[in-house]
C-alpha cells in the first residue's frame, strides 16, 4: 500500500509539472495587447510630458520664424496741417532757415545684430524640434515595449497562479487520502508527514504566486492607466 500511495503521489506530481510546462504564447491576445499599448500612449504621465515637450519645441520654431520681423522697426512723425505748404523754422542768428514738412513722415530701421543672429536662432529651434521629435518617437517605442513586457509578465504570473492553485488542490487531495490511510494503519507516519509537508509547501507557493500575480497586474495597469477588467 505504501508503494501504491507513493506511485499515486508521483503520478499526480508529474501531471502538475507537465501542465506547468505549457507555453503562455497561446494565451497572447494581440488585439488586446494593442489596446493596452494605445491606452498607454494616451494615459501614461511621462508620455504626456514627452508630447508636451514636442509641442513646445514645435511652437518655438514658429516663434523663431516670426521673430524675423524684429529685424525691422518703423516710426513716423506727424506735423499738424494747419497751413498749406512748408513751415520755415528760424535757425538762429546768421543761420539758414530749416524746413519742416507738414503732415506724416515715416521711417524704417534695420537692426543689424538681429539680422545676423536670426538665421542661427531659427536653425537652433528647428534642431531642437528634430531632437524632441526623435526623443518622442524613441519613447513611443520604449513605452510599447514596456507594455508588451508587462503583459507577458502578467500572463506568466497568471499562469503560475493557476498552476499553484491546481497543485495545492491536488496535494490536498493526496493529503486527505494519506491521512485516511494513516488512520487505517495502511501507510506509515513518514508517508503522511511527507504528504502534509507537500500540501503546506503548495499552499505557501500559492500565496507567493498570488502576490506575483497582483504585482504584475498592477504594473500593467499603471502603464495603461486602466483596470484590466475595463479593457475588452
Amino acid at each position: 500500500m505504501k508503494i501504491k500511495f507513493l506511485l499515486f503521489f508521483i503520478v499526480n506530481f508529474m501531471s502538475v509539472m507537465a501542465f506547468s510546462q505549457e507555453s503562455i504564447i497561446q494565451d497572447i491576445n494581440e488585439p488586446l495587447l494593442q489596446k493596452y499599448i494605445n491606452l498607454a500612449t494616451i494615459n501614461y504621465p511621462l508620455k504626456k510630458v514627452s508630447d508636451a515637450t514636442l509641442e513646445k519645441s514645435k511652437a518655438q520654431v514658429s516663434i523663431a520664424s516670426l521673430s524675423v520681423l524684429d529685424i525691422f522697426s518703423a516710426g513716423y512723425f506727424y506735423s499738424p496741417q494747419k497751413n498749406q505748404g512748408l513751415i520755415y523754422a528760424p535757425g538762429g542768428s546768421g543761420a539758414n532757415n530749416s524746413i519742416v514738412m507738414q503732415g506724416f513722415q515715416f521711417g524704417a530701421n534695420v537692426n543689424l545684430g538681429n539680422l545676423l543672429s536670426k538665421p542661427g536662432i531659427i536653425k537652433a529651434a528647428k534642431a531642437d524640434y528634430k531632437i524632441a521629435r526623435a526623443q518622442s518617437e524613441d519613447y513611443n517605442r520604449i513605452l510599447a515595449n514596456n507594455v508588451k513586457l508587462a503583459y507577458y509578465d502578467y500572463l506568466a504570473a497568471k499562469k503560475q497562479l493557476e498552476l499553484s492553485i491546481l497543485a495545492a488542490k491536488d496535494l490536498k487531495s493526496i493529503l486527505a487520502n494519506a491521512q485516511a490511510q494513516f488512520q487505517n494503519g495502511t501507510v506509515t507516519i513518514d508517508v503522511y508527514t511527507a504528504a502534509k509537508s507537500a500540501s503546506i509547501s503548495a499552499d505557501a507557493g500559492t500565496l507567493t504566486a498570488e502576490v506575483a500575480y497582483l504585482k504584475a497586474k498592477n504594473n500593467l495597469e499603471d502603464l495603461i492607466g486602466e483596470k484590466l477588467e475595463k479593457v475588452r
